[in-house]
C-alpha cells in the first residue's frame, strides 16, 4: 500500500473556490483503479487549509492518478487559488 497526505492552503479570498474544486476531485478519484481511500478534510482551526488522506494499492496507481485528466484540470484551474501545496508520503509503522 502507498500512503500519502496532500495539503493545500488557499490564498485569502479563494477558500470557497478551492474547497469546491477539491471536493470535485473526490468522486472521480475514488472511482480510479487502485484507490483504497481518498478523504478530503478542512482544518477546523484554520479554514482554507485542506488535506487529502490517500491510500493507493501500488505506486503505479498513484502515478496514474497524478497523470489523470481530472487532477490535471483541477491543478490548472486552481493555480491562482493555492498559496501552498505539500505532498507527504508516509510509511505505515503500526
Amino acid at each position: 500500500m502507498i500512503y500519502l497526505v496532500a495539503m493545500h492552503h488557499a490564498r485569502p479570498g479563494f477558500e470557497d473556490r478551492l474547497r469546491q474544486s477539491l471536493q470535485d476531485l473526490v468522486e472521480p478519484t475514488r472511482a480510479e483503479a487502485g484507490c483504497v481511500q481518498y478523504d478530503l478534510h478542512e482544518s477546523s482551526a484554520e479554514p482554507g487549509r485542506f488535506l487529502f488522506y490517500e491510500i493507493w494499492e501500488t505506486r503505479a496507481h498513484l502515478e496514474a492518478h497524478a497523470a489523470s485528466r481530472h487532477l490535471a484540470a483541477q491543478i490548472e484551474a486552481s493555480r491562482d487559488w493555492v498559496a501552498q501545496t505539500e505532498l507527504l508520503p508516509l510509511d505505515r509503522i503500526g
